[in-house]
Formats: C-alpha cells, sequence, structure tokens
C-alpha cells in the first residue's frame, strides 16, 4: 500500500475557506474539476487518495509543486509545517536558519505576519477539509461497486485529523462541513469543536476495519481509537474537563488487539519501517512516503535538515547534502542516561533511544541558536533513509521512511498517564508494566524499571521525560508541555525559549498560533484569538 497509496491521487479544483472566489475553474485542461473526477470508481478511489496525500504532498506535480498558489512548496509541507510547530518551538529542537519565521518559531516569539509554517498547517488543513466536504457530496452518488460506507469514514477521519491538529494548534479555526457550506464560516469554541469531533470520530468508528486490518496507510478502528485516546488525555486543556477515563478506555482497545512493540526502536524510523513486519507491527497509522513516488521535501526536510553537510563522511550512503538546520537542545540530550555523565558522548548512551550525533560539537547551544549548527547542538539522527538491512532508501534525496504519526509506544505511555492522573477503567500494575516494556527495550534489559511511586513523583514529570526520551521529534512535544502546564510558564526554561539564549517565560497566548492575517482578511466572520 505505501508504494501506491499517494501515487494514484489526482488533482481536484476544490475551494478552501481561504478562497474568496466562487467561481474558480482551472486554466489548466489537464486538471480535474469534481465533475470529471467523480464519474467512475476509479476517480472515487484517486480522490480518496488525494486526500490522503496531503499530508506528505505539497502539490500534484512532483516536490516543486504546491496545491495552494501563495504556499511555497518546500516549505509548507502540512508534515513539514506541523514538525515545525510542534518541536522547533519546544525543549527539544532549534533550527540555526536565519529565516524570520525561524526565528520566532525558535523563540516563541511569532505574531500575526504571515509565517511559513503557521500558513502551511493552517491552509493545508483546511484544504483538507475542502476536499472532504466535496468528497461526502458526491459519495452518495457513487458506482455500486464503490464501498460509499467505508470510504466516507476513511474521508471523515482524515478531515478529522485535520480538524484536531487546527483545534489543537490554533484553537477556533473556521468550521464548515459538507452540510453547512460558506464562503464566509464561522467558528465553534473549541469545546464544541471537541464534542464534533468526538462524535464524528465515534460514529465513523465500526465502518472501518478493525485495528491491524486494512491496508497499511488508511484508516482503521485503531486510528480512531488513536486519535480519540490523543484528544482525551488533553481534554483539560481543549475543554476544560478532564476525560482520563476515556482515555484509558481507547488505549485499552488498541492494547488488547494486534499491535506489538517493535523489537528495536531504531527500525521505527528506517526507511523500510513501512515494509519490516518487526517496525510495522508497532505503527497505527503513518504518513507514507516514499523516495520515488512520493517526492516532497517532508520527511526529507525531517532527515537533510538535521544533518550538517560537512559531516557524510561519518554517515551511511543513502542521504544527500545536508542543510545545517535541525539540531537537539541541551535539554533533550540531558533527558538521555550516559555511561559516565561528566563526559557526555553520544555513543556511551545507556539508552538505546537516544540515536544522536556529536563529533565536534557541544552539547550546549551558548552563543547563538542561529548559524552554529556544525558546532553548539548535537544533531538528531533518529531518523534515516537507511534500511534495517544496511542498504540505503531507493532515493539519496527523498527518503523513503514513513512518519509514524500514531503508533503502540505512545498509546503505552497515553495509558500511563491516564491512569497516574485518576481514569478510571485501568490499573497502575497495568501502567507500570507499560513503562517497563518500553525501557527493557530501551536499555536491553530490566536495569531501570520503574515502580508505582515513580509515576507520581515531581506532579508526574517523570512520565513527561520519558514521553521525551520516547517520542522526541515525532510531533507531540508542543502538546505535551502545553498539558503540564510547562510551554508558556517561567517554571520550566530552556534553549532560547522566549528568544532569550537562556530561556524566559513567555504571554500564554502562545499556547495557541494566531488564526493567520491571509484568512481573517477575506472572512469577516472570523474572531481572532486572545492576545493576538
Amino acid at each position: 500500500m505505501k508504494k501506491n497509496i499517494y501515487l494514484t491521487a489526482v488533482a481536484i479544483i476544490i475551494l478552501s475557506s481561504c478562497t474568496n472566489d466562487l467561481n474558480v475553474e482551472p486554466l489548466d485542461t489537464t486538471v480535474s474539476t469534481a465533475s470529471t473526477v467523480y464519474s467512475d470508481v476509479t476517480g472515487y478511489e484517486k480522490a480518496l487518495f488525494k486526500i490522503y496525500s496531503v499530508w506528505a504532498l505539497s502539490g500534484q506535480d512532483g516536490a516543486g509543486s504546491s496545491d495552494i498558489s501563495d504556499l511555497d512548496a518546500g516549505n509548507t509541507v502540512l508534515f513539514r509545517s506541523w514538525f515545525t510547530l510542534q518541536e522547533q518551538c519546544t525543549d527539544e529542537m532549534k533550527n540555526s536558519w536565519s529565516d524570520p519565521w525561524c526565528l520566532d518559531v525558535n523563540g516563541i516569539t511569532w505574531g500575526t505576519t504571515k509565517n511559513e509554517p503557521v500558513e502551511g498547517v493552517y491552509q493545508r488543513c483546511m484544504y483538507i477539509v475542502a476536499l472532504v466536504n466535496e468528497y461526502l457530496r458526491n459519495i452518495p452518488h457513487a458506482p455500486k461497486e464503490v464501498d460509499k460506507n467505508g470510504s466516507a469514514a476513511e474521508a471523515r477521519f482524515c478531515r478529522a485529523l485535520a480538524y484536531y491538529t487546527l483545534m489543537d494548534m490554533f484553537g477556533i479555526p473556521p468550521f464548515i462541513t459538507e452540510d453547512n457550506y460558506s464562503i464566509n464560516p464561522g467558528q465553534l469554541s473549541r469545546a464544541d469543536l471537541f464534542a464534533w469531533l468526538e462524535g464524528e470520530l465515534q460514529e465513523i468508528r465500526t465502518s472501518l476495519p478493525a485495528g491491524g486490518q486494512g491496508e497499511y496507510g488508511r484508516a482503521n478502528q485503531a486510528a480512531i481509537d488513536a486519535l480519540l485516546a490523543r484528544m482525551y488525555l488533553n481534554a483539560q486543556v481543549y475543554t476544560g474537563v478532564e476525560r482520563y477515563s476515556d482515555c484509558i478506555e481507547a488505549c485499552n482497545r488498541i492494547m488488547t488487539g494486534s499491535y506489538q512493540l517493535a523489537e528495536d526502536y531504531a527500525e521505527l524510523f528506517m526507511a523500510d519501517n513501512g515494509q519490516n513486519t518487526r517496525a510495522r507491527r508497532e505503527i497505527i497509522f503513518p504518513i507514507c512516503f516514499d523516495g520515488e513516488v512520493t517526492q516532497s521535501y517532508g520527511m526529507a526536510a525531517v532527515i537533510l535538515g538535521s544533518r550538517g553537510s560537512g559531516e557524510f563522511a561519518e554517515v551511511p550512503a543513502g542521504i544527500s547534502g545536508g542543510w545545517d538546520g535541525y539540531r537537539g537542545t541541551p535539554e533533550l540530550v540531558r533527558l538521555f542516561d550516559f555511561i559516565n555523565n561528566d563526559s557526555p558522548q553520544a555513543n556511551r548512551i545507556l539508552d538505546r533511544r537516544g540515536i544522536f550525533f556529536d563529533k565536534n560539537r557541544s552539547i550546549g547551544i551558548t552563543t547563538s541558536v542561529t548559524g552554529t549548527f556544525t558546532t553548539e547542538g548535537w544533531a538528531v539522527y533518529k531518523y534515516t533513509n537507511m534500511r534495517s538491512d544496511g542498504q540505503p532508501g531507493s532515493n539519496t534525496t527523498f527518503p523513503d521512511t514513513d512518519f509514524p504519526m500514531f503508533r503502540l509506544g505512545d498509546v503505552y505511555l497515553m495509558y500511563a498517564e491516564a491512569v497516574a492522573r485518576g481514569g478510571q477503567g485501568g490499573n497502575l500494575k497495568t501502567a507500570v508494566d507499560c513503562i517497563n516494556a518500553l525501557r527493557k527495550r530501551a536499555y536491553g534489559d530490566d536495569s531501570h524499571q520503574i515502580t508505582e511511586a515513580w509515576l507520581y513523583e515531581n506532579n508526574y514529570r517523570n512520565i513527561l521525560d520519558e514521553r521525551g526520551r520516547e517520542l522526541y521529534w515525532e510531533g507531540v512535544r508542543r502538546t505535551d508541555l502545553i498539558r503540564f502546564g510547562l510551554f508558556t510558564s517561567s517554571d520550566y526554561l530552556w534553549t532560547f525559549k522566549g528568544g532569550v539564549l537562556s530561556g524566559i517565560g513567555v504571554d500564554t497566548r502562545y499556547n495557541v498560533f494566531p488564526i493567520p492575517s491571509t484568512d481573517m482578511s477575506v472572512n469577516v466572520n472570523l474572531i481572532q484569538n486572545v492576545g493576538y
């Protein structure tokens, strides 16, 4: 499935909420309109795959194309923009580039002026919403050979994931479905959007294959449960009401299914993670990449951006160039145990999850967050375009490496945290067992096992630190820090927080991003987030 889920996608002209012209028609006769796409079975299949593809691909015609005319094809791939906003403003990652948006994201100092990753997430998520709305308007008229319920459920999952992303990052995005089309859609409160998402996911769940069933890269019931679990774990932030018991229930459904932890942590992030059954059995829902047929600067940016241009003599084949961009913060590196903590070296990390490159580098970023990639801050080599058999991926620029949007390791950690925070329907022994299973994989033995008391220490901070070790650079850190009340607070400082090298607290408005001015200027029904 990985090889073709996005390959057969087609271009459809659909209007997003950001487009203020109802009469747009394609000038290029090779571009299909909805009326021609939704004319046969193949058209419906391609249209569904197009919806899935938006996370990985910037446009229809390769890495240099963009479905949205005012968005850069490279910088604003949805996955790349989302990854940037979820990681670069946190205690896990900094970027050495001098772009104005880059400095703003590094320091949590953004405003309402145009910011490329903010635009990328917002506009491309709304583009998914628009594609799905059009798909759902047409699916009742599909030929009888089309599985209408199943296909509609997959599309609705994709829309729900897009709306969850918008709710998490923007709080109150425009809300529009196939039933309430408007050129100037209004907004729901964050709590109301949460309730709509919950109902939507519950309604479509049984129309999808069971967890572990269906084609890799497509939604199933476990993907629904993983998204629900993430919503419930953060419900206090989104709605003001905790939902830890519901989080446990969703996690239980996954944990009693067919998914298993991968034997080797590193294999989860290699070029064959979608084919290697040892890794694939842990991945619940991936964003699929393929170096030959789904070329974009999405996963390519994560892998190339985290490597220095002069470091490739130290690295196996399978990657080209090096962008001198992303690197780990000292706060990230120091989450890990070393054989000799007085003299930390990347090859002396006891925890196998710490996959770094440190030659000629300091752990600390002490002079500048910009332009110091090759001397300050360790490189993160967690993601690679190398296969588990030691061979390179199919293309040296565009990786084959899939991104595990949801995986069992995260489910274990969500379950443990929800139990520790008082959720019902689980038990402490299972919570401890979940953490210990991850730590046994990490250390190779039982020497770093935890007890029940560990879960509660320092206001659950051990759990947050364990999430950092297990899930660093997997796009959850910003959300985690907000849930723990630490993202904007002066109670926890990290490198360049607030735009200051030693770190300072920032205004709570930064717990969400501003609604982009590009949409505020054309939609009179939108209200900006407080403080912007």
